[in-house]
């Protein structure tokens, strides 16, 4: 009596990835680093219940990722619509993502299947030419929370906490504005001057430098205050009010008054 023989096509749709890092080996790679890879390929492979872990194999580093037979053919329509640039955001960030960290390590990388066509998307990193944007210098301001001022010579130098960054390159060569701005200290102002940005190849806007002209102290009243004040103000609306902005808006008749 012949053993029955397992299904031909068991287990062939299973499709592992490899993702192959070329600046370092598994001895040399830090976890913290490793972590940030792992997380970027994950979101571009997508699927993440159905995409695991397998192994790290040796050969510079490669990552090995299985993705379950069931979620295999989203992965595969998901890195074919990265590698034409026509995916959705999210793995089409991760792409952009994993270019950088394979920049920023002086590295490239290839992502690979177990298909005989072999390379799936090839990732330039190190070879990005990095985009070269020219210095603005401009009149403009910065809004902020004023965290420090310090500076013993003619020039102060203002720390504003901004957006989530702490930026230091804002300077004040008046002493007594440096030391009206003092008085601000931790409450949000805005900032007037002649500042100089540039642009990284990820099209991030920097501040290099920012000469301090002038403030203005801003409110930091919370939204319900501020609508709160705006229905305590003494106004009457009679019913012919909306018919007049009507006709300020459109023009006598309902015709557009050549505006936008």
């Amino acid at each position: 009596m012949s053993m029955p023989r397992k299904p031909i096509s068991a287990g062939r749709d299973r499709t592992e990835y490899r993702f192959k890092i070329d600046a370092y080996t598994p001895d040399t790679i830090p976890m913290a680093r490793l972590s940030e890879y792992m997380a970027q390929l994950a979101l571009l492979l997508g699927e993440q219940t159905a995409v695991h872990f397998h192994k790290l194999t040796k050969g510079s580093t490669i990552l090995n990722a299985r993705v379950e037979r069931e979620a295999a053919p989203k992965v595969r329509d998901r890195i074919a619509r990265v590698r034409t640039s026509d995916a959705p955001a999210e793995p089409m960030k991760a792409y952009a993502a994993l270019n950088k960290l394979l920049r920023d390590d002086n590295a490239i990388g290839v992502l690979r299947d177990d298909s005989p066509r072999g390379i799936v998307i090839r990732f330039p990193g190190r070879e990005l030419a990095l985009e070269k944007f020219p210095t603005i210098r401009q009149q403009g301001s910065i809004d902020g929370i004023v965290t420090g001022i310090r500076g013993r010579d003619a020039t102060a130098h203002v720390i504003l906490q901004s957006e989530g960054q702490q930026l230091s390159g804002c300077e004040i060569r008046d002493r007594a504005l440096a030391k009206q701005l003092a008085a601000k200290y931790l409450e949000p102002v805005r900032l007037f001057g002649r500042g100089r940005w540039t642009r990284d190849a990820d099209g991030v806007w920097q501040l290099e430098n920012f000469k301090v002209e002038s403030f203005d102290a801003l409110d930091d009243s919370s939204l319900s205050k501020a609508l709160d004040e705006l229905r305590a103000l003494p106004l009457e609306w009679d019913e012919h009010e909306f018919d007049h902005l009507e006709t300020d808006r459109n023009g006598p008749g309902g015709k557009r008054n050549g505006g936008h």
